[in-house]
Order: C-alpha cells, then structure tokens, then sequence
C-alpha cells in the first residue's frame, strides 16, 4: 500500500474587487423606490431613528386640507344652486367617491375575535379559511365543506358545523351564511322572545308576507295551512297551532322581521385596497429664452421661445429633517466620552447619511427624467403618437451607465405632463421599420400595389399603436368591423409591415375589443 504524502504551501495572489458601502446599498434601494414605498421607509426611518424629524405629510395634510377646502361652510343651505354651487357641489361629492376606504374589514373585525377565543390549532385554520372565503356581505364565496381537509378523518360534517357555530356567534350576528333568507333567520334565532310564526316565516315562507300587510299574509298562511290538513294540530314543520296564528300575532312577526339586517356587514370596508398614481416627476413647457441647457436643474431646452422644466413631486413624501435634539451643538454640549455623547453622535450620522442619501435619490430621477425628455421632445410637445424607438439599453449607453441602473430608475415612476401622467417605461419603446410607400388607385387594392420608394425608416410601436387607433376611430358604424388582419393590409399600405398577431397584442394593449365583440 502506497504512503501519500501531505505538504503544504503559500501563495500569494491579487484580486481586485469592488464593495459598496452601506450608503450605495441605500442609495440604490432608494432609487428603484417608487412614491409609496419611499414614503413608508422615510417613515420606518423615522421610528427607528430619533435623529430623523418627520416635519410634515403630505398625505395626510393634502387629505384634511382637502376636506377644508371642499367641505360646506353652512351645514343646512336653502333655495337653489347657482353655477359657482353647482360646480362646488360637484367637487365636493367627487371628494367623497374618490376618498379611500379607511374602515375595519369584516375579515380583520372577525380575526381579532378569532384570536380572542380558546379553541384547538385545526379549528382555528379552518375558521380562518371560513372566515377570509367570505364575501362583503358575509356570505359564502365558497361552499365550507370545500375548504376542509379531506384527508384529515376528524375534519368531518360535525367538525365543519362547530367551526361554522363559533363563527356565527361573532359579531356581527348574521354572517357566515348563503344568503340574505338564511342570514335574516340565523338573526331571528339569537334574538329573544322570537315567536315560533317568525321563525317558521322566515324559514323558507317570506313570500307570505310579500307585500308587509298582516291581512294578506292571514289570507295566505291559512289558505296554506287548510291546503295542508293542519288545521287544529302541531307538527315540526309548522311549528304553531290555528289558534296561535292571529293578525295581531302576523303583524308582531313582520315588525320583528323589518327589525333585522338583510345585509349586516355593510358597515365594514372592502377587502379591495385603493391605489392611486402620484407622479414623482412634473414636465411643464414654459416660455421664455433658454441659453443653455441644464440637465441636472432640470432645464431642457424646445425651441428658441420655449424650454421644458422638470421638477420633483414634493408633494408624494414626508419631508424630514435632523431633530434639533441631536444637532452638533447638542453633541457639543454632552459630556465627552459619555454614552450621550455616542448615542446623539451616532444617531446624527446616520440621519445625515440618509437625508444625503434622499438628496442623491432626487438629483438622479430629475436628471434622468431630464435626458428623457431631451430623448422623447416630440412626444411633450405633440403627445401620445410621436414617441422615438428608444430601448432602456440606448438610453444606458448615451447616458454611460448600466442597463439595470436605468430599469432601477424607471420601475414604479411615473412621469405628470400636459398630456397626461405615464409610467417612465412608457417612454421606452421599440422600433418598427417602415417603408416609404405609394398605393395605386385600382378597383382591387393587394399587398402588391405597395411600392417603394426610399429606404427604410424606423419608428416607435407606440406611432404604429396611433395609426391602430385612428384606422378603427374613422370606421363608421354601420361598416363591418375591421378584422387584425384587414388593419394589418392597411398599416401596410402605408408602410408599416406589421403580422396580424402583431396587430393583436397591440389592440390588446390599447383595450381595444376583437372585431367580434366591438
């Protein structure tokens, strides 16, 4: 058997590498933040470090403001509205639509009763399923046999009942059924004192009191009893005797009835979380004579009279600064070496770093959004329709930085102008080559009476997308409907050699029906 033989040695080697510090990792992770997320981590910011002085929020200021604005001066107002009222109503109804649902779902009011009552971990994630399949109504969305476990022997129809019963036991009383009949009689019998006439009207029987009148429903309900042999006796289904039923007994049982809630969760929000679009960058064109452009002032200029100015939203995030508690004349007058002394200075770094780090954040979006702009001058001057071919990998390379630093800056940025507000990928757009071209006038009109005449051009599918739109916009009503590949033989007519699927997932991306449902 042969000895291997073990020996060590050194070697040196050079290796050169690159690592970020802290505030470039921030740095980054701010830029690719869009309004809403910058404005949870300055406030997660905030909590954390005592150093950081949220002074305002936009938010919740703009929100009251608002409300100030809009909002009545006179609670009771009489005879009849003029223009300017009008106008002011209108606002003010607009306000209330378009304000968010801030109440309590009724899945977050039933969880916390959920969590308050002692039962074992099966019945708990079964409640829970039950609970999150309800609809706003609170009923069934699913039928509740389907969301047990089937391979589970104890999670049989009496399991299932027990989880339903501790459910409907919450508030509010009248969840956690099919519909409004069974919700109104689930109501009925947690109530006291509810006579055996209501609960047999409201199981099954509400069309006897369809229309509310106690002499009707008599006439009905006796009618049916004598259609029935039940007369004098009590069976289960009719749970009362002839001498019990009475117009004053039917009238006690429709107040009783009118008394419960048909749908008794509509006081609780929707599940549906509201979204709104806050622009992070505003592109205005104003007047006057630009000597020199200006990039990272956010100055572009148009013509020899007009410049476009690009300026941060300020208005989408809190605006923070360093607490006056932890200012350097603070530091100054802690006593050195104290732990004072190293908590204010510590905590006062790393606001500094973060507020710089906001400042960079800014100053990078506004001189981006500027060089877009330079790019796209046709689209803000004319609109939607006169984009130039411009992939987010030419944009990085005029700009002489990394493809995923531009896509960084783009995700969830949204760019305000006169013509309305876009994501900033919107202005990312490929090209399509188009020919110069002539159609003969011949009675029949083939791809083969396209002629060329110059060399190809390259536009943006965003102009391909517009001529889509304006071939379907002057179609007249009683014509038949265009199919892809008709506006695919007309987009070539005029230069654009576009597929029909092509054509397709362009019209999808306009919100344009196919020729069959338009």
């Amino acid at each position: 058997m042969s000895e291997v033989g073990l020996s060590q040695t050194q070697r040196t080697s050079q290796i050169q590498t690159q690592l970020m510090s802290q505030k470039q990792i921030l740095a980054l992770k701010l830029i690719g933040m869009g309004s809403q997320e910058l404005r949870d981590e300055i406030i997660r910011q905030a909590e954390e470090n005592p150093a950081i002085e949220i002074i305002s929020d936009p938010f919740a200021e703009g929100a009251l403001s608002v409300r100030k604005k809009n909002a009545p001066a006179q609670k009771i107002r009489t005879g009849s509205a003029g223009v300017a009222g009008q106008a002011e109503s209108d606002t003010f109804q607009q306000m209330i639509e378009s304000s968010p649902d801030e109440r309590e779902t009724l899945q977050e009011h039933l969880l916390h009763q959920l969590n308050m009552v002692t039962i074992s971990k099966k019945q708990y994630d079964l409640c829970e399923k039950i609970i999150c399949s309800l609809d706003s109504n609170g009923f069934y969305l699913l039928a509740p046999d389907s969301l047990t476990d089937r391979n589970d022997p104890e999670q049989d129809k009496q399991f299932l009942d027990d989880c339903i019963s501790i459910i409907r036991h919450f508030d509010p009383v009248g969840i956690c059924c099919q519909n409004v009949t069974e919700s109104l009689e689930i109501q009925a019998r947690q109530k006291k004192n509810v006579s055996s006439l209501t609960l047999f009207i409201l199981h099954g029987h509400l069309d006897f009191i369809t229309p509310p009148s106690a002499e009707k429903a008599h006439k009905k309900i006796t009618s049916w009893l004598d259609s029935q042999n039940a007369l004098s006796f009590q069976t289960e289904e009719i749970p009362f005797s002839r001498k019990e039923l009475s117009v004053k007994s039917i009238e006690d049982s429709i107040r009783c009835i009118q008394s419960l809630d048909p749908f008794p969760a509509r006081n609780f929000g929707t599940q549906t979380t509201a979204h709104f679009i806050r622009p992070d960058v505003y592109v205005t064109r104003e007047n006057g004579n630009l000597e020199k452009e200006d990039k990272d002032a956010g100055l572009v200029m148009d013509s020899e009279n007009t410049y476009f100015k690009i300026t941060g939203a300020g208005d989408t995030v809190p605006l923070v600064r360093i607490a006056p508690d932890f200012s350097e004349k603070s530091a100054d007058e802690a006593a050195p070496g104290s732990e004072e002394k190293r908590f204010i200075v510590s905590q006062q770094k790393a606001a500094q770093s973060f507020l710089d780090t906001l400042d960079f954040r800014q100053q990078v979006i506004i001189r981006s959004c500027s060089f877009l702009v330079s790019c796209q001058k046709d689209f803000f001057r004319n609109g939607p329709g006169h984009l130039h071919p411009l992939t987010q990998r030419q944009f990085a390379a005029l700009l002489g930085i990394h493809e995923s630093s531009v896509s960084r800056m783009a995700d969830s940025k949204y760019i305000r102008c006169s013509w309305g507000t876009f994501p900033v990928k919107y202005f990312f757009v490929n090209a399509v080559q188009k020919q110069a071209a002539e159609t003969e006038n011949n009675k029949e009109k083939t791809k083969s009476s396209v002629k060329n005449k110059g060399a190809e051009t390259q536009v943006s599918s965003d102009a391909v997308k517009h001529e889509i739109e304006l071939i379907l916009k002057e179609q007249k009503p009683e014509e038949k409907r265009l199919s892809d590949q008709k506006i695919a033989d007309m987009l070539l007519e005029k230069g654009y050699k576009i597929a029909r699927r092509t054509v397709a997932k362009y019209r999808s991306q306009l919100n344009i029906e196919s020729s069959y449902n338009r």
